[in-house]
């Protein structure tokens, strides 16, 4: 039997008590990257990210024509950043992180 962790309680019912914390970006990190794919946002930046977050991700945006690095312009899923844009808006958003250091 599969276990969901953290384990939740639905016959919970005191609304106080704040849901456990989900132990990644989860549902975000794809409807962001899938904004991107289809075209309804220019570009998404996730920070802090496992590759887990961002490894599903890439195919789907490439495929869409998109393009995906880190903020180092590298295409690793491993630094933790993903930015996920447009070809153009991409480098554009590169050279704005480069200049921010």
């Amino acid at each position: 039997m599969a276990q969901t962790i953290p384990t939740l309680d639905w016959s919970r019912t005191d609304p106080g008590t704040p849901l456990p914390r989900k132990p990644s970006a989860g549902s975000g990190t794809c409807h962001g990257g899938l904004l991107v794919a289809t075209g309804q946002v220019d570009a998404f930046l996730l920070m802090g990210a496992g590759p887990w977050d961002i490894a599903a991700l890439v195919p789907i945006v490439e495929e869409a024509k998109g393009v995906f690095s880190d903020l180092t312009g590298q295409r690793r899923i491993d630094t933790g950043t993903a930015l996920f844009a447009g070809p153009g808006l991409h480098d554009q958003l590169l050279n704005l992180a480069a200049s921010a250091h």
